[in-house]
């Protein structure tokens, strides 16, 4: 059965049980370290596309990118920054299943760069006409002071047509993707957090899982924001001394990755790990913990996480005090 292999997949726990499920498309410098191609920033479109077809039909499937890289995004198969083995046309049309979604960043933000490029480009054409214009009426060139005048013209009107064409480029794009099928919605904000208030309002969504295929400052001050409530981390830990020992191994360097524990507590279990196999033929491609090459056999713990707000920390202060002088002596039951 589809779904006792999805129960059983090791990178996908609990995933037919949650509203959404969303994957980020990073920017430029945001990729892979050692591979700033497209084609590797492109890892969490694949796993929508490809193992996240084995999602039940009322999972959603959401991608979170910014807006200028709509550019990038691949929207046929012939697409050559489209990762081997990816059907995308099967995932944009999302056929019996709820449509896929397409959340951009930065919406307003790509218009206002495109328009500031365009008035900078126009700005730089009209002060070179104007110092022609100035030249040619300290020399009493009337005839060059019109040319002058005109080209600032000029450049003006073609930097209204480069507005023009930025904002088409990118309407285009949208409806092309609205055609196949797609939900396209501009985001408000940029974080994780604003994009869990996002579907939490916008389609009422309780439970949304994000597949983060980097980890580093933005998950830190994503789950000290409030995005995230639970983690779920593979790692790579000795199994020497047992279970037990492997559980705190496991916890400690995963709150070592979520933060410092006086802003956040990692809380886990021995009923949360579990021990995982890349080298399985059902386990997940993504799942590439290698040592010398090779596959490692590793733990999964699904941790939750707590954020200690500073703010509604006691503060405990000194009161004074009196000496009392009449008290009263009781020996107390025996029984307590």
């Amino acid at each position: 059965d589809a779904q006792e292999t999805l129960g059983k997949n090791p990178m996908m726990p609990w995933y037919e049980q949650v509203d959404a499920c969303v994957a980020t498309f990073p920017k430029a410098g945001n990729g892979p370290v050692n591979d700033p191609s497209t084609t590797a920033r492109l890892k969490g479109l694949k796993w929508l596309a490809t193992d996240g077809k084995s999602l039940p039909a009322g999972v959603e499937r959401v991608l979170v990118m910014d807006a200028q890289d709509l550019k990038d995004l691949p929207l046929t198969n012939d697409d050559p920054n489209l990762p081997p083995g990816v059907d995308v046309e099967e995932f944009w049309k999302a056929e019996g299943r709820k449509p896929s979604r397409v959340l951009l960043r930065h919406g307003d933000n790509a218009m206002a760069i495109a328009v500031a490029k365009a008035a900078a480009k126009a700005a730089a054409a009209a002060a070179e006409a104007s110092a022609k214009a100035k030249a040619a009426i300290e020399t009493g060139d009337a005839e060059l002071a019109a040319e002058a005048a005109l080209e600032c013209q000029q450049a003006a009107m073609a930097s209204n047509d480069f507005i023009q064409k930025e904002i088409q480029k990118t309407q285009d794009l949208k409806q092309r993707l609205i055609n196949l099928g797609v939900k396209v919605e501009v985001l408000r904000g940029s974080q994780p957090i604003d994009v869990m208030k996002h579907l939490g309002k916008r389609s009422g969504y309780n439970s949304v899982v994000w597949r983060a295929g980097c980890w580093g400052n933005r998950g830190v001050e994503a789950i000290l924001a409030g995005a995230y409530q639970r983690i779920s981390a593979h790692l790579a830990v000795d199994a020497i001394g047992g279970k037990f020992w492997q559980l705190m191994l496991a916890e400690r360097a995963l709150q070592s990755a979520c933060g410092p524990e006086r802003e956040i507590k990692v809380f886990a279990e021995q009923d949360d790990i579990n021990l995982e196999y890349c080298d399985r033929e059902d386990a997940d491609n993504d799942c590439n913990l290698l040592f010398d090459g090779r596959p490692v056999r590793h733990v999964r713990l699904d941790a939750r996480v707590a954020v200690i707000d500073e703010i509604k920390r006691k503060e405990h202060t000194l009161a004074k005090t009196v000496s009392v002088k009449k008290f009263q002596k009781e020996e107390a039951p025996w029984f307590i």
